[in-house]
């Protein structure tokens, strides 16, 4: 089944949108700084979305779906757990090596119009999350006593602590804080399979 084209217009502003909350973050990026870099009237604009958010929406949604994509080509190939779990640290660092300091502090600083978006999503990651790792506990790679729930109430405190200025600036980037953080949640002290020791 073909799916249908995205039109020329509304893959400009989305390019554009991208480039821009990238370099500045979306909080203080414009509708017309889009339109301008997209080569597109507000009118256009206001065809494909209804505003701002929803373009942040359709940006967000759209690289969920992606990786998703990912996931289930490693799901279909029957990739074990440690497979998975160094792809998901590979998306993680590419999709915030990309994003400049100010985006990520508007991501995680997310504005209240934003907030049941953000939160549905992050509902729908924890559901796909907890099945990859009682698929896992079944297969024997993660162990058996291991209670999903607990994991992710711990995730959620790591979470909080991407939001602590002070232990993010004793990192060179974002990024490397953020694959510190995953590495911890994934490995502990132990150093992952592919690092040298």
């Amino acid at each position: 089944m073909k799916t249908k084209k995205e039109p020329k217009k509304k893959t400009a502003i989305v390019q554009a949108a991208d480039e821009l909350f990238r370099q500045f973050g979306f909080k203080k990026v414009t509708v017309e700084e889009i339109c301008e870099m997209a080569g597109v009237s507000k009118m256009t604009f206001y065809k494909y979305f209804a505003n701002k958010n929803e373009l942040i929406k359709y940006l967000w949604q759209k690289m969920i779906n992606d990786s998703w994509a990912k996931l289930d080509e490693l799901e279909n190939n029957e990739t074990s757990f440690q497979e998975k779990v160094q792809l998901i640290l590979k998306l993680k660092e590419e999709a915030t090596s990309t994003m400049g300091d100010q985006y990520i502090k508007d991501y995680l600083n997310i504005v209240p119009e934003l907030q049941d978006f953000y939160n549905q999503i992050l509902a729908d990651v924890m559901q796909r999350f907890m099945k990859i790792i009682k698929l896992a506990q079944e297969k024997g790679e993660v162990r058996k006593t291991l209670r999903p729930e607990f994991f992710f109430a711990v995730v959620n405190q790591l979470m909080e602590l991407t939001k602590n200025e002070r232990l993010v600036d004793i990192y060179d980037n974002y990024t490397e804080f953020a694959l510190e953080i995953n590495n911890f949640l994934y490995y502990g002290l132990m150093p992952p399979p592919d690092e040298d020791r």
